[in-house]
């Protein structure tokens, strides 16, 4: 009864400040994201930035002719448009097994390029048309032949399969909706703090408090409460890109699940931190989380510096990125975890204060 009555409270508050609730933790992260995915989305698409992808080659071949094709892609020539490196490539070059012996024998070469990122589309695409120049090339040598009798060849790609093999890709919309999440849990968190100091707050936790209660269980009221509130705001965010067919579109039972986390999350900030500080310094502390997914980049949808990484959502961020590229709890397993796991810490570490604190007041 109890438990319904601080939950009811707290609804009706939500809804006396409708507007406000609106305008703060829904259409204001909903524009930005937004706005920055627009943003994010005409850099992407300007054609005169032509930057140097960074490729890794496979040689499975391991010839002179595949050897020859690397020394290519290695020359000074080509480094404006790839960049050959070892680890963290944007894309991947594999040169089949029988290359040589292919080329040898005018046959079309196989060779695969596996773009992992899609940021790199249009000089991957110039780099596919080199390629097929170069081969060409090389066929109308190896001939001997009057280049008008490999016409047939040399008006089709020379390589048979040059393969643009991307990963499901993510627009800057997604990517935004994805990365905005964070900020929305945090802000509904540091939100959670701040009204847990107000006289509105302490006065009805001195009515419930007259009442035959323990202090634990006046704990886990409001917890409840706090985590009926924010599920309803992360899931009024969530499903406004889902309706519009922008994000956060695959499988639905896996979106909540993803959304109850982000809950529990946001509850668990809120709940240590107040039960931890008092008024002057719980404030404080809030006010430096709320503020590490914003120095730490991840709110504009930038990899994350180390303010970002030690930002309570940052895995939380990895995992309803990778919901949206796979549409699936596909390789979410471990961010929510993690994210679980800090959550269950944060509670654990507010009761033990809790109790503490009783036995205290006992002793004295």
């Amino acid at each position: 009864m109890k438990l319904f009555y601080y939950i009811k409270t707290t609804l009706k508050s939500m809804i006396a400040n409708g507007s406000v609730t609106i305008l703060y933790f829904i259409l204001f992260p909903i524009v930005l994201a937004t706005f920055m995915g627009f943003v994010q989305n005409t850099n992407n698409d300007n054609p005169l930035k032509l930057k140097p992808v960074d490729a890794q080659i496979i040689d499975k071949d391991n010839s002179d002719m595949s050897k020859g094709l690397i020394e290519l892609l290695n020359s000074k020539e080509m480094k404006d448009i790839v960049n050959i490196v070892e680890t963290k490539p944007e894309a991947e070059i594999i040169i089949d097994k029988g290359y040589e012996n292919n080329i040898l024998s005018l046959n079309k070469g196989s060779i695969t390029i596996n773009k992992k990122v899609e940021e790199k589309g249009l000089v991957t695409n110039t780099l596919k048309s080199i390629l097929d120049k170069y081969h060409q090339n090389l066929y109308v040598e190896l001939s001997g032949e009057d280049k008008e009798s490999l016409n047939k060849i040399i008006d089709e790609s020379i390589i048979e399969s040059i393969i643009i093999d991307t990963p499901n890709e993510s627009n800057s919309y997604k990517k935004m909706a994805a990365s905005m999440i964070g900020f929305v849990i945090i802000m509904q968190a540091y939100t959670l703090i701040q009204s847990g100091y107000a006289d509105v707050s302490i006065n009805l936790g001195k009515r419930i408090g007259a009442t035959p209660i323990s202090e634990i269980e006046y704990f886990f009221i409001e917890y409840v409460a706090s985590l009926v509130y924010v599920f309803i705001i992360l899931s009024i965010y969530v499903m406004f890109f889902r309706m519009l067919r922008i994000s956060f579109l695959g499988n639905f039972a896996h979106l909540i699940i993803l959304i109850l986390v982000g809950t529990i999350l946001s509850a668990s900030i809120s709940k240590c931190i107040s039960t931890l500080f008092g008024a002057k310094y719980g404030k404080i502390v809030g006010t430096v989380i709320f503020m590490l997914p914003i120095i730490g980049g991840e709110l504009f949808g930038i990899k994350a510096n180390k303010a970002g990484i030690v930002a309570p959502t940052h895995y939380l961020n990895n995992a309803f990125s990778l919901y949206n590229l796979n549409g699936n709890l596909q390789g979410c397993g471990k961010w929510l975890a993690v994210t679980l796991i800090g959550s269950i810490i944060m509670i654990l570490i507010a009761i033990v204060k809790i109790i503490f604190h009783g036995r205290k007041k006992r002793c004295s």
